[in-house]
């Protein structure tokens, strides 16, 4: 429950009409309004005026609502009236006292009997109503089920001009200050300014105030003369003194008034034209049209992120192209559009048919299969392009592939492989014969293909069906269901189905009658009605349908046909229904059941998955997360493993394939083989480019070392820890900034900024503060001293550190660590390494690789063919080859050299380094390669490997996106989710919590 006093108790005001020396007096007339009011701020009041204790919980008791929430001041009905109000919070969790108060409510009448028909006079003064706390800028209150754009007068903010009131007499001032209301958002401020406040139940009618004042009615009502009282009933009297030649004009008058002028004048001239006033009311319709105008052409788009321009830049040059090109503007002005759709497999644009049967061949052959290989090729084509390497290789190599498929693969991966050979219309005709062959049918699986269906796919099914098995569709349909399912089934299978685009609102409401009248409106169901109207109406007809049948019913179409219907029947009508309202939202139902509770239905997933990939996955994909609440991605991860879940998250995520040359293996053999030398050459020339790095943490602007300082100071000061606060300055500013504020911290204060750091934080989150408070150098030279420090070496973070560097890099690091350690860095390598490993590390850090972006093919041949002698072709490696070649060879050079390797040994040279070596040499060997061949890929999969199953290498984590997060975090996060189909930020979150996590979120640019 809320905590009581937590919040200011609202004050209830009388507002009396005309001054009075005793505002909170509790004898009032029907006319007074009630005002609510609260010192807090943002708060929301709610009141009752039946003396019973509000509740914001349960504002209605019997169907009558009984609290109301407050939003403009109210008037009383006669009689003996207690107010009870409280102020609640926004959130919800705290709530004031309730004050009470009793008002004697007299009939005006009997109160108030002077003047009680005059009108108002204009106000004359310039002066603006002020604006009261409760009513500022930022506090709107809405009633229930306004929006924003509809919210009532009382909440709008005030601008200065002379105040009007909604009743005026005849005066010549006041409709010449009216007649300057001639602009579109002018007429909707005056619109607005006639909406009435009203609660239910406490017979108020007050209308509000034109929106540009403000709500103090204090001021107002002391000021101005009594205002005529407005009953809630019509009497004689005022029958009597109806006089239509000298009454008062009204606010739809003037409206009307404004509508004819804005239609006669000329939009371009602004004058002011004196209007006469209408004899008698006149009702007229004004019928709102857009209107359309054209955008400035323009030679160059503005572009700088504007994006509303660029589309407005682009749609100017196709309305000019549509008048000069009548075939393009008859297409396209014709058709009627639907939403977009978006599949996340597309046409791959350097598409090869022959080059990928090469590939799937090598990932077949021998013992053995390529998984991965089969993946990177199927997952990633289109389904017009899966047909053609069908047809290629069984020319190029005389076998079918789906068979040869079939024998390397198995389980769900062989499933899934088979439905992306297929053409869609094949596939669902499989499906379908599957679902009905052999003892008992599979419902679900005629239901989502033949309720989800077009008109013009069911006949290509029918066709194909046909074609395949020799068999009828209709016939075996028949044949396996029964009852009003198999008539709805039958009649689907007609493919009869309208696909007009029009909407008939007259049809619509007599088939939702018909329907009503066929369901809830009799005892029993007449089916067939609902038959006919789902299965032969189009689309647009059929939501006009529905929306008229919530009308009539007071129930939507779904919970109609659940409390109608069972079954099948029900399970099929359902989906029709749904696919009609929105048929992404239906798969994306069809998953979420496919994978809840024990167990997975890998049929409904396969099918679901490899079906739409093409077509709207990326919708599909929005309505599973509104729904769970949970990524699809991620709802797979959790399910399925293996190279099953590596082929459906592929298909899910879409996305560009994998780079052959960074997969190495079987596949970048064939690529390099079907290529040229001059290609080789082109690909190691763009490769050696430069590559953009794009990090994450920037230096902040504008910086002010000494306020940080001050704010860390403050965080770490008396007792506890403002965690958030240190993370806020440490995590968003760049190293030398940080860099500056340790000096300007111990300027200031006369103390070291780590150690502080270090006595007041704990844990991994305490590691990664304190790594970001030192230079790039000086954190590689502490992981390397902590690596080789005590019993046992770290070799992971000396492969990691010193495999990656540059020269430059590997010289400031050696003396830095000398400087620190007072040690040499590889005196301390050779003492705690051994062998060709300690070789290759000491190699590394002498910084003399060749960095020349030229590279020499035909030394590129020599060095190819001396790896090959030393490894594959002779018993036993001579490990010191690889190790002169990997550690003094440019990047560019060692590219050239991989090539050759390939076409000299069919292989590639990290599946040698993997058969040939072993331990912590194959793992520097791999490291430098595979840095060779993308730096931010190798990172990527470090980070994947530390964060993987039970467990976490948290030193790993730190190091990397610490080391990283200024260099190149952009392309690791990039390289992460193309491998593992999974964000960096959803895997920190599932293996780090507390501060380290936000510490590492803000890091890598997730904050």
């Amino acid at each position: 429950m809320p905590s009581a006093g937590g919040v200011c108790p609202p004050i209830i005001t009388p507002l009396h009409n005309r001054p009075t020396t005793n505002s909170t007096t509790t004898k009032i007339n029907i006319s007074t309004l009630i005002q609510l009011s609260s010192e807090t701020q943002g708060c929301r009041i709610y009141f009752t005026t039946d003396g019973t204790k509000p509740s914001h919980f349960k504002r209605k008791v019997a169907g009558r609502e009984i609290t109301f929430k407050y939003f403009a001041p109210f008037t009383l009905k006669s009689g003996k009236r207690t107010i009870k109000t409280i102020a609640v919070s926004r959130d919800g969790l705290q709530e004031s006292a309730v004050v009470t108060k009793t008002f004697f409510v007299e009939n005006v009448q009997e109160s108030d009997t002077d003047n009680s028909y005059e009108y108002f006079r204009p106000v004359k003064s310039n002066e603006p109503f002020k604006s009261s706390s409760y009513y500022s800028k930022n506090d709107h209150f809405l009633s229930e089920g306004e929006d924003k754009d509809n919210q009532m007068v009382s909440v709008q903010q005030s601008r200065e001009f002379p105040v009007h009131q909604a009743w005026e007499e005849e005066n010549e001032d006041f409709y010449d200050h009216r007649i300057n209301y001639r602009n579109s958002s002018e007429m909707q401020e005056l619109q607005k300014s006639i909406q009435p406040t009203n609660y239910s139940g406490t017979q108020i009618n007050m209308f509000g105030v034109p929106p540009n004042l403000s709500r103090n009615f204090h001021e107002c009502f002391n000021q101005f003369q009594p205002k005529p009282t407005q009953y809630g009933f019509i009497t004689e009297q005022m029958i009597r003194g109806l006089n239509d030649n000298n009454r008062a004009v009204t606010i739809g008058e003037i409206r009307n008034i404004i509508e004819e002028n804005q239609q006669k004048q000329n939009p371009e001239v602004r004058q002011s034209v004196p209007l006469a006033l209408p004899e008698a009311p006149v009702k007229t319709k004004v019928v709102e049209r857009l209107t359309y105008r054209d955008p400035p052409l323009q030679d160059v788009s503005v572009g700088q992120g504007n994006l509303n321009e660029q589309i407005l830049h682009i749609y100017s040059h196709l309305l000019k192209y549509s008048k000069l090109d009548g075939d393009f503007r008859s297409k396209v002005s014709h058709p009627c559009f639907g939403k977009a759709q978006e599949g996340t497999v597309k046409s791959y644009p350097k598409f090869n048919a022959d080059q990928d049967c090469e590939l799937l061949r090598e990932a077949m052959k021998g013992l053995g299969t390529d998984e991965e290989t089969i993946i990177n090729v199927l997952a990633y084509r289109s389904s017009p392009q899966r047909q053609e390497i069908l047809k290629r290789f069984k020319t190029m190599f005389g076998k079918d592939l789906v068979a040869e498929l079939k024998s390397e693969l198995s389980g769900n991966l062989c499933e899934c492989v088979k439905s992306l050979c297929m053409a869609p219309a094949e596939f669902d005709a499989k499906h379908l014969r599957n679902a009905m062959k052999g003892l008992g049918t599979d419902e679900t699986v005629l239901i989502e293909i033949l309720c989800t269906r077009s008109n013009a796919q069911i006949k290509e099914i029918i066709s194909t069906y046909k074609k395949i098995f020799n068999r009828d569709l209709e016939k075996d349909i028949i044949s396996e269901t029964s009852g009003h399912f198999k008539r709805l089934l039958v009649a689907l299978v007609t493919a009869n189905r309208s696909e007009s685009k029009q909407v008939d609102r007259n049809k619509a409401n007599q088939d939702a009658k018909a329907m009503y009248q066929a369901g809830e409106g009799k005892w029993g169901t007449d089916e067939s009605k609902f038959h006919t109207i789902l299965i032969t109406r189009s689309y647009p007809q059929l939501r006009a349908t529905f929306a008229e049948y919530a009308k009539i019913s007071r129930k939507s179409i779904e919970d109609a046909l659940k409390s109608e219907l069972s079954g099948d029947l029900l399970t099929s009508m359902l989906a029709i229904v749904r696919c009609v309202q929105n048929k992404a939202n239906y798969f994306a139902r069809q998953l979420m059941k496919s994978m809840q509770g024990l167990g997975t239905d890998d049929d409904t997933l396969v099918r679901v998955v490899t079906s739409r990939c093409e077509i709207d996955m990326v919708q599909i994909k929005k309505e599973f997360f509104n729904l769970a609440s949970q990524k699809l991605e991620d709802y797979i991860s959790g399910d399925i493993s293996g190279d099953y879940l590596k082929i459906i998250l592929a298909l899910v995520s879409g996305g560009k394939p994998p780079d052959l040359n960074v997969m190495g293996g079987k596949a970048l053999v064939q690529s390099v083989k079907n290529k040229s030398v001059k290609q080789l050459d082109k690909e190691v020339k763009m490769e050696s480019e430069d590559v953009q790095e794009d990090p994450t943490v920037f230096p902040y602007n504008p910086f002010d070392p000494e306020s940080d300082a001050k704010i860390l100071q403050k965080a770490m000061k008396g007792f506890g820890t403002d965690e958030d606060a240190i993370i806020d300055v440490i995590t968003h500013r760049s190293c030398d900034q940080r860099q500056k504020i340790k000096l300007t911290f111990k300027t200031m204060f006369g103390k070291d900024l780590i150690k502080e750091l270090k006595s007041e934080l704990s844990g991994c989150f305490c590691d990664t503060i304190l790594g970001l408070c030192m230079t790039p150098v000086e954190f590689d030279a502490t992981n390397l001293n902590k690596a080789m420090k005590g019993l046992g070496t770290n070799e992971k973070t000396l492969i990691e550190i010193i495999c990656t560097r540059t020269n430059q890099q590997l010289k400031e690091i050696k003396e830095v660590y000398k400087t620190m350690f007072k040690n040499s860095l590889e005196d301390d390598i050779a003492g705690d390494t051994s062998g060709h490993f300690r070789n290759l590390l000491i190699s590394l850090v002498q910084g003399n690789r060749d960095e020349k972006k030229s590279f020499d093919r035909n030394k590129a041949k020599q060095d190819a063919e001396e790896l090959y002698k030393a490894g594959e072709k002779k018993w036993g490696t001579d490990e010191s080859c690889f190790n002169a070649i990997l550690c003094s060879r440019s990047y560019s050079q060692l590219r050239a050299i991989f090539q050759e390797y390939i076409l000299l040994s069919q292989k590639d040279i990290e599946d040698v380094i993997k058969s040939e070596m072993s331990g912590d040499l194959k793992n520097s060997m791999l490291a430098i390669v595979q840095c060779i061949r993308n730096k931010a890929m190798f990172f990527a999969s470090a980070l994947y490997k530390a964060m993987k199953g039970l467990g976490t290498d948290d030193k790993t984590v730190i190091r990397i996106i610490v080391s990283r997060s200024e260099v190149d975090m952009v392309q690791i996060k990039q390289e992460f989710q193309k491998a593992y189909k999974e964000t960096l930020e959803s895997f920190l979150k599932g293996d780090l919590s507390g501060d380290y996590l936000k510490t590492m979120l803000n890091l890598t640019g997730n904050n």
